[in-house]
């Protein structure tokens, strides 16, 4: 543990640096003293002003709602609703001279155009507008009030309801500016340090307090960096409660004179001034004392964890010192070792997943039995880099491992090998359910005594596959170099066999649930699945495929006069000689009793005949050895494909069929194909032979 001394402490530090900044206080508590000051100022300023505003939205309030209704009054009048022009125009202009607050006022009719006007004319080009707006304005709209167009529309109707036509007048501004001026005047005279102003939506000055630098007209530009923009209060005649629908978009502004708040700007402006010397002096003190006792060490810190953090565990952390930013430091540099050591491990088991994974997806596409111990064997193979290597499995009969698939080890030895449980290498394996790792087959003891014969130089592993504690055999691989395979290896290679195992007996599983138990080739119900599959993929890709039905002749009285015993050997050879005369993508099925048939994917019946044909060869030119009995048998075949024969399996099956019985009715031992059938359909029936029943 290391002593620290006391200014090493990082307290004492931080506490010379807040003695450095007591400077401060004075100049906030300053500042806050104005700005609490400008704050009741601001209010007593703003709820005067509000009291300002509400009063000027009342006069306007006034004036707009008695112009209204005088508006309103006229339009509602039986000579109005008539929208007959020679009625209407005196009514108009005696309107306009008896109410001067208005400047025009038209009406429209029906059709929309206009019928008389008095006053200014009204520039509309769209009436259609107009009385969608009327309708709007009568009906709790908004209205459409500026500078230049503040407007009052109403519809016209009959006195059954219907709409007759539309009625607008337009304010006089100049009056209501006039008005507005005097009402001002009124209120600056009350409070001489206030401007004043009337903002139509488009802030162009409707009207203005006397003195006031924006006069009637003008564009209202506060936003400049004039001082009186910061004490500047705003309403919209919408804003206040009860005014909103008489009222146009009006804006009311009030703003200070520079003059009435001069000494609390000067106050602020002093406090300020003294703040930021303050300021000033405590920030060069502080970065001073920072940077050499504080952010240097600190920032050096942060450089390594920063690199730590980007995943580079390379570099160790610096020597910062002895305080408590060193002991962070030295936490921080254990922490590298620690991770970097995790990092090793990691990559290590991630690298092993992987492996397992790939090994996984591959075994997991592979159902057929054969095939799968191939991918097995591979994949560990290509793992280590081995030169050798096989799979062993366990023969539950004679309780004795053979291997099954093997590479880089002769076809002598493949077919010759058979180890006996706790014998040899692989017996032992099995028998103890534990792998075995030989670093040098040379030196190592117990391999000399396990191992029978000539003893390799290399290292070699041997790991035991189990499935639910049934054992299956033995994964073995071997290097020619010694200690090429290590501890690593074989805990990878007992993940690898548990996933081995369990897809070695689901496929073993699979095998014995699709395989005839006497033949070893596919029973009927994988046929019928399978040739429903080919059959689709022909059909998608407008191929081919054929279906070959074969019988053996003479099949039950061969039974009758040697046994089944010896039928049932006549069936294995029957069954060995169609899976070697097929391709290897041939289906090959044992239907039932004597029939046996195929699936020719990618065949028509043409290319089909040839391997039939051989089929029927192979099996008569074979004599059987049945107990001493020199046999010989024939078999019949009948060949029918789609889509030439028949559209779906149903009928390619039974066309197959018909092919059958024809080769039989024929003569037996003969290859036929359903065109054989069509083409004899024409001939005279001939009698049947009894025995041809079979």
């Amino acid at each position: 543990m290391k002593v620290l001394y006391p200014f090493n402490r990082i307290w004492a530090k931080l506490s010379l640096l807040l003695v450095l900044i007591t400077f401060l206080p004075l100049s906030i508590l300053g500042y806050m003293a104005i700005t609490i000051q400008q704050t009741q100022v601001t209010n007593q300023v703003r709820g005067m002003n509000y009291g300002f505003s509400r009063l000027i939205a009342f006069q306007i309030y006034s004036i707009m709602r008695n112009a209204r209704g005088v508006f309103d009054t006229m339009a509602y009048s039986r000579d109005i609703a008539s929208v007959d022009q020679a009625r209407i125009e005196p009514i108009l202009g005696n309107f306009l001279q008896n109410n001067p607050i208005f400047e025009g006022v038209s009406v429209y009719g029906q059709n929309k155009r206009l019928v008389a006007q008095a006053g200014r004319q009204l520039p509309l080009e769209d009436t259609t507008t107009l009385f969608t707006t009327a309708a709007l304005d009568r009906y709790g709209g908004t209205l459409i009030a500026k500078a230049d167009d503040a407007q009052f529309k109403l519809v016209l109707y009959d006195d059954r309801g219907l709409i007759k036509g539309a009625m607008i007048a337009v304010l006089n501004l100049k009056l209501l500016a006039r008005t507005l001026n005097e009402i001002l005047s009124l209120l600056t005279q009350a409070y001489a340090n206030l401007h004043i102003y009337v903002l139509d939506s488009d802030y162009h000055v409707i009207a203005a307090s006397q003195d006031a630098p924006f006069v009637e007209g003008n564009l209202f530009t506060t936003w400049s960096d004039d001082p009186q923009v910061a004490h500047r209060f705003e309403m919209s005649l919408k804003d206040l409660p009860g005014y909103s629908y008489e009222t146009p978009p009006w804006r009311i502004v009030n703003i200070a004179k520079p003059g009435a708040v001069v000494t609390l700007v000067k106050i602020q402006e002093k406090v300020v001034q003294i703040g930021m010397l303050t300021g000033l002096v405590a920030l060069l003190f502080g970065v001073f004392f920072g940077r050499t006792f504080i952010t240097r060490p600190i920032g050096r810190l942060v450089n390594a964890a920063n690199h730590i953090a980007q995943g580079d565990l390379s570099r160790p952390v610096p020597f910062v010192g002895q305080d408590e930013v060193g002991e962070l430091a030295d936490a921080f540099e254990k922490m590298r070792a620690n991770l970097k050591r995790m990092q090793a491990d990691l990559k290590e088991k991630y690298d092993e997943v992987q492996t397992l994974y790939g090994v996984a997806k591959d075994i997991s596409l592979t159902l057929n039995f054969n095939d799968l111990l191939d991918v097995i064997l591979d994949r560990a193979m290509k793992i280590v880099m081995a030169e050798r290597g096989s799979i062993m499995l366990l023969d539950d009969d004679t309780q004795e491992l053979k291997i099954e698939v093997a590479r880089g080890v002769s076809s002598e030895v493949v077919s010759g090998t058979r180890v006996k449980l706790g014998e040899a290498v692989s017996g032992h394996v099995l028998q103890s359910g534990r792998p075995m790792l030989i670093a040098d087959t040379l030196k190592s003891p117990n391999f000399s005594k396990l191992k029978e014969g000539k003893i390799a130089a290399g290292t070699m592993l041997s790991v035991p596959l189990i499935a639910k504690d049934k054992r299956l055999g033995v994964l073995n691989v071997s290097k020619a170099t010694p200690y090429t395979l290590d501890e690593r290896d074989q805990e990878l290679f007992m993940g690898l066999a548990n996933q081995a195992a369990v897809a070695i007996e689901n496929a073993r599983l699979y095998t014995l649930a699709i395989t005839d138990e006497l033949t070893k080739i596919y029973i009927r119900r994988f046929f019928y699945q399978r040739l429903s599959e080919e059959l689709r993929r022909a059909r998608r890709y407008k191929g081919s495929c054929t279906v070959i039905i074969l019988d053996i002749d003479h099949f039950k009285k061969f039974n009758d006069t040697y046994g089944h015993p010896q039928g049932d050997q006549v069936l294995i050879h029957v069954a060995r000689t169609l899976k070697s005369c097929m391709r290897k993508v041939d289906i090959v099925a044992r239907l039932g009793g004597e029939e046996f048939a195929v699936v020719c994917p990618e065949q028509n019946v043409e290319a089909a005949l040839v391997p039939a044909e051989r089929i029927r060869r192979t099996i008569e030119g074979a004599m059987l050895d049945l107990s001493g009995v020199k046999v010989n048998v024939t078999v019949s075949i009948g060949l029918a494909d789609f889509p030439n024969h028949a559209q779906n399996q149903a009928d390619v099956i039974d066309r197959a069929d018909q092919a059958l019985y024809h080769a039989k009715h024929t003569g037996r031992n003969r290859v036929c194909s359903y065109d054989q059938v069509l083409a004899a359909a024409a001939a005279p029936p001939k009698a049947e032979d009894p025995e041809q029943t079979n």
